[in-house]
């Protein structure tokens, strides 16, 4: 009887692997580079739109006041500034977009409020009330964004 012949093919392997193992030393797994956030974009990031304290405004955001808001821009005001993405139609009239950046809400409000003229001379004056203010105003905050450049 020979009890090692079953063995034998098992431990031929094992010295296979074993041999095979040390042969083969262990090379250093290279990390894939992974870059920073934001580096090497191909298209720039857009601008942020400005940012407003809604709060502190004391106006409604909702749905229904914006489009309220945007009602009177449309009728008052897009004839001359545009609304949405729109130009302006007059050159001495910014874009509603942009108009806050020109204007603080809370100064802007506060004159169309107390009747005082707001813009360039030709600008009617509006009497809009409270609720017409704050729902233009807060249609105006909805549509904000970052001028390109300085608007004039």
């Amino acid at each position: 009887m020979r009890p090692s012949l079953p063995f034998r093919p098992v431990a031929i392997l094992l010295a296979a692997g074993f041999m095979t193992l040390a042969a083969c030393e262990r090379q250093p797994v290279e990390q894939p580079h992974v870059p920073s956030p934001g580096v090497g974009l191909e298209t720039p990031a857009e601008p942020a739109a400005p940012v407003f304290d809604v709060e502190a405004l004391g106006i409604p955001m909702d749905e229904a006041s914006i489009a309220d808001g945007k009602a009177i821009a449309q009728t008052h005001c897009a004839i001359c500034h545009g609304l949405d993405q729109d130009a302006s139609l007059r050159a001495d009239a910014p874009p509603l977009r942009y108009v806050l950046s020109l204007y603080s809400p809370e100064n802007l409000s506060e004159d169309f409020r107390a009747g005082i003229h707001v813009g360039h001379e030709t600008m009617p004056d509006f009497v809009f009330g409270d609720l017409g203010m704050d729902v233009l105003l807060a249609y105006l905050v909805s549509i904000q964004e970052t001028p390109p450049t300085a608007v004039e």
